[in-house]
């Protein structure tokens, strides 16, 4: 739980409001974590619905219209009576308006990591666990990677290494930071109306932040976070996890102003980290001056849901030099010549 995949879920969504780009690899990161359940036998999806409150003028509202003019993606757009009547557990802003994902909920992410590990065991990958890894050069055209136990040789190298990739992006050009994220549950009031069949998954954007969050899914209630409020770090080994002064009280403002429903306390808190490049979107491409090794990183608060089709993309660009996949937004010529 040191990472960037704990936390129990994760939204997945068509509902892209950050980069019309991004369509397109959502359409095959959904094939591909279809594929997985079938392999797995599992379910590790719930298809929940995801639904985006904002003003007309919001980014996040204005930035969907964009995505969907785009691509056509299917999705109902919901006025301010609409939406407290599809969905009266919400209290938003009279002026607001809702856009309903109906692809969009939740993904059991530590279900998701074991499969993706079992599966890649299955297929002969070999894994190596509490091993950090001290150093990798160039040689002969391929890699050496030193570990605290062993020395590996191989043709290329794939580098995703979460918030201690910010030392790595920063040294190519690309200021990193690596943000302290705080996330809440809440005990709800009759339960029922915030479970998965009754409610989804939402992103809120308010005056006051732009808010996320998850139906009741087990007995620690409401998940709720906010998305751009940030704590930079320096050293993600030294992560504070303990629950500071200044985490809460934006997040229970806007609970107890959105949700009369949860009046109970909070059941529980997880401290995680988002790894942020300067325009917040992904790093997904070859060394510029080592074309064997290829970087994943700075995701930025809102990577996993693309795993399978990011992994997908780090295979080819490993294997064959290139993909077929539309990633050039996400190259780093973006930031250095």
């Amino acid at each position: 739980d040191l990472g960037s995949s704990h936390g129990h879920t994760r939204i997945i969504r068509k509902a892209y409001f950050e980069h019309p780009d991004y369509i397109p690899l959502l359409h095959r990161s959904y094939e591909l974590w279809a594929e997985l359940e079938a392999e797995a036998k599992t379910s590790l999806f719930n298809q929940c619905g995801f639904l985006t409150c904002g003003l007309p003028d919001s980014e996040s509202i204005k930035g969907l219209e964009a995505s969907y003019a785009a691509h056509g993606v299917m999705h109902e757009r919901l006025s301010y009576s609409e939406v407290r009547d599809r969905f009266p557990q919400f209290l938003i802003d009279s002026r607001a308006v809702g856009v309903l994902d109906s692809f969009g909920g939740y993904l059991r992410v530590e279900d998701c990591v074991k499969q993706h590990i079992l599966q890649a065991e299955a297929a002969g990958a070999e894994l190596f666990f509490q091993e950090p890894v001290v150093s990798w050069e160039v040689c002969n055209g391929g890699v050496v990677v030193g570990t605290a136990s062993r020395e590996v040789t191989a043709r290329s190298l794939v580098l995703t290494t979460g918030a201690w990739a910010a030392p790595e992006l920063t040294e190519l050009g690309i200021p990193t930071e690596v943000w302290r994220k705080v996330l809440f549950w809440y005990e709800t009031d009759g339960a029922e109306q915030f479970l998965p069949d009754r409610f989804p998954t939402f992103y809120v954007e308010t005056d006051s932040g732009h808010f996320y969050g998850f139906p009741s899914v087990d007995d620690k209630g409401l998940k709720v976070a906010e998305h751009f409020a940030k704590t930079p770090i320096d050293n993600p080994g030294v992560l504070d996890r303990n629950l500071l002064p200044d985490d809460e009280p934006p997040v229970r403002h806007f609970v107890r102003q959105t949700f009369p429903g949860v009046i109970g306390g909070r059941t529980e808190h997880v401290v995680c980290m988002y790894t942020i490049t300067p325009d917040q979107h992904f790093v997904v491409a070859c060394h510029p001056v080592h074309p064997q090794v290829v970087i994943g990183g700075g995701f930025s608060g809102h990577g996993y849901k693309f795993a399978p089709v990011i992994g997908e993309v780090l295979g080819d660009l490993a294997v064959k030099g290139g993909t077929v996949w539309p990633v050039d937004f996400l190259g780093i010529r973006r930031f250095v010549n």
